[in-house]
């Protein structure tokens, strides 16, 4: 078993290790990030099938759902994640089973989470509409500060789900991100380019081609993205979690497992950064 020590993060390594994660899993993880498709499917069929878009009140019902879903597959991916890159084989009973115990847990730091970004843009929107000239001008540093946010808390919904406890989650992901933060940034947009990439040229170029072409055409490639958003969940969430496997060897220290030191004093069984045994 190899263990990467020292204060190098090692993002290539994490990288590598992801893309054989996936090449040996990614059908399976594929598959439980699947159900999260539905929706988005679900209103592309509609409109493809009647000629119509669905009323507002069913496009809000529809949302509420995917939320509910979105936290479920999160959580089941970063447990699935996990497990395969400690070797554990696992069933879907017992998947199933450990995301349930951890669901509200999950949700309710999803949504903290989700207030602490979105209070910062709603405020922003409101200055800008009453007080043009001052929403102009905290655009740069609010938009610099939500950047921020978002990596300091990378990890919340990692810490609620495979630590024993979920106490502490935010805390947990802000010292772990401690004096790694541009480091972490970096390794994460580094690994994100590619797809970064292919989802601007769908806004800025592909899409924009759609608007004369038959429906058929255009229901396709919403059935298209659809997929692509799914498999890019799986690989980015996989990504995230062996980065915060990586971050927990790191904090645990030479000579011991994290495994056995958790973020907040509880024993975790899923803290070990090794070679994947898969």
């Amino acid at each position: 078993m190899v263990r990467y020590y020292g204060e190098r993060i090692g993002i290539l390594d994490v990288i590598r290790d992801t893309f054989r994660l996936l090449r040996k899993n990614f059908i399976l993880l594929f598959c439980i990030a699947l159900i999260g498709a539905v929706i988005s499917l679900a209103g592309s069929t509609y409109a493809f099938l009647f000629g119509e878009e669905i009323s507002g009140f069913t496009i809000f019902l529809l949302g509420a759902a995917d939320v509910f879903i979105t936290v479920w597959i999160n959580a089941a991916i970063i447990f699935s994640s996990a497990s395969l890159h400690d070797g554990n084989q696992f069933s879907l009973a017992e998947m199933k089973k450990v995301t349930r115990s951890k669901y509200w847990s999950a949700f309710i730091a999803t949504m903290k989470l989700a207030l602490i970004i979105l209070v910062p843009i709603l405020l922003i929107y409101y200055l800008a509409i009453v007080i043009p000239a001052v929403g102009v001008l905290v655009l740069l540093p609010a938009f610099c500060f939500l950047f921020y946010l978002s990596f300091r808390y990378l990890f919340v919904v990692h810490s609620v789900i495979l630590e024993e406890h979920a106490i502490g989650a935010f805390k947990n992901s802000s010292r772990l991100v401690d004096g790694r933060f541009w480091k972490i940034v970096g390794g994460t947009l580094l690994f994100s380019a590619i797809f970064i990439s292919i989802s601007l040229i769908d806004t800025f170029y592909i899409a924009d081609t759609l608007i004369s072409q038959p429906a058929w055409v255009i229901y396709l490639h919403d059935v298209a993205i659809s997929f692509y958003d799914v498999a890019l969940l799986v690989i980015e969430t996989a990504f995230t979690t062996l980065l915060y496997l990586r971050l927990r060897e790191l904090e645990a220290g030479p000579g011991r497992s994290a495994s056995n030191s958790s973020t907040d004093g509880s024993d975790s069984g899923y803290g070990g950064y090794h070679e994947p045994k898969i």
